[in-house]
Formats: C-alpha cells, sequence, structure tokens
C-alpha cells in the first residue's frame, strides 16, 4: 500500500472508533442520568386503571407538539449550517470554525435532549402520571431548549462573521 492509502486507512479507523466511543459515552451518560432521576434499579409498571382527564390529554400533545417543534429546529439549524459550511471554493476561515463547531454540538446536544424528555414522557404516559412541571420531564425539556438556544447563538456568530469576510 502507497503512504498515502495507509494514512487514509488508518484515519477512516480512527473515525470510527471516535464514533463507537462517542456511542459509548452518550449510553454511559443517558445510563447515569436516569438512574440519577429515577433511582437506581428502579423497575416500571403500571396499577392504575384510570383514563387520563382531557387536561392531562391537552398537556401531553402540548409538550409533545413543542418537543417536535424544538427537535424540527435543531434539524434545520444543523442542515443550514452544513450548507454553510460547504460553499465550494469560498471555504470558512478557521477562527470561525470554532463557532460552527460550537453550533454543531449545541445543535447535536439539542436533538439528545429532545430525545430524552420524549423517553420521559413516554413513560408519564405509562404510568399514567403526566405532571409537565415534574423534574423528570422539566430538566430534559429545558436542556433542549437552551442547548437549541445556544447553538443558534454560535450560528449566528459563524454567519455573521464568515459571510461578511472576503475570502
Amino acid at each position: 500500500m502507497q503512504p498515502g492509502t495507509v494514512r487514509r486507512v488508518v484515519a477512516r479507523s480512527g473515525f470510527y472508533v471516535a464514533v463507537v466511543v462517542l456511542v459509548l459515552m452518550v449510553w454511559r451518560i443517558q445510563y447515569f442520568m436516569d438512574a440519577k432521576t429515577f433511582g437506581p434499579n428502579t423497575i416500571f409498571f403500571s396499577s392504575s386503571t384510570d383514563a387520563p382527564s382531557q387536561w392531562q390529554q391537552m398537556g401531553v400533545q402540548a409538550v409533545s407538539e413543542t418537543n417536535s417543534l424544538l427537535t424540527t429546529l435543531a434539524t434545520g439549524l444543523l442542515g443550514a449550517l452544513g450548507l454553510l459550511l460547504n460553499r465550494g471554493r469560498n471555504r470558512p476561515k478557521r477562527i470561525h470554525l470554532y463557532s460552527a463547531f460550537l453550533c454543531a454540538v449545541g445543535g447535536g446536544l439539542s436533538l439528545y435532549f429532545g430525545y430524552v424528555s420524549h423517553l420521559h414522557l413516554l413513560w408519564m404516559i405509562k404510568n399514567n402520571t403526566f405532571d409537565p412541571y415534574s423534574t423528570v420531564y422539566i430538566l430534559p425539556s429545558h436542556f433542549q431548549f437552551y442547548t437549541l438556544l445556544a447553538g443558534t447563538f454560535f450560528f449566528a456568530d459563524f454567519a455573521v462573521h464568515d459571510l461578511n469576510e472576503e475570502n
């Protein structure tokens, strides 16, 4: 093999190893968060046979739609960032890539916390204990919003500074 080919194989292998490590880290963080939220070795079951009230149903629908909207916005943020990064020959300057990286981290974390919020909402529905002010739901929901807000701030910083520069 030629030296260039070996470097590409090593770089690609390193990328896949990094992805696997990242997935394992996220899995452990989620496991830790669930253990802190629900307690260790919690067994979930539902003993209530009461139907949810109309207000509970409306509350579930409202928080579910909010979660979906924030997830859509985070996905759009990441798509817009990708569009700005791949502009052909006009590559962004290295100094502006830090804002783009932090924007991507904010968008990715927002998607992750949206997923966690959805799982906790499903848990509350299953146990017929819906409370939109419960710490189980409110913390990941707030993290979802504020990481999206931070990602939007860094996106605006990247877009304003990179698009105003003459490349």
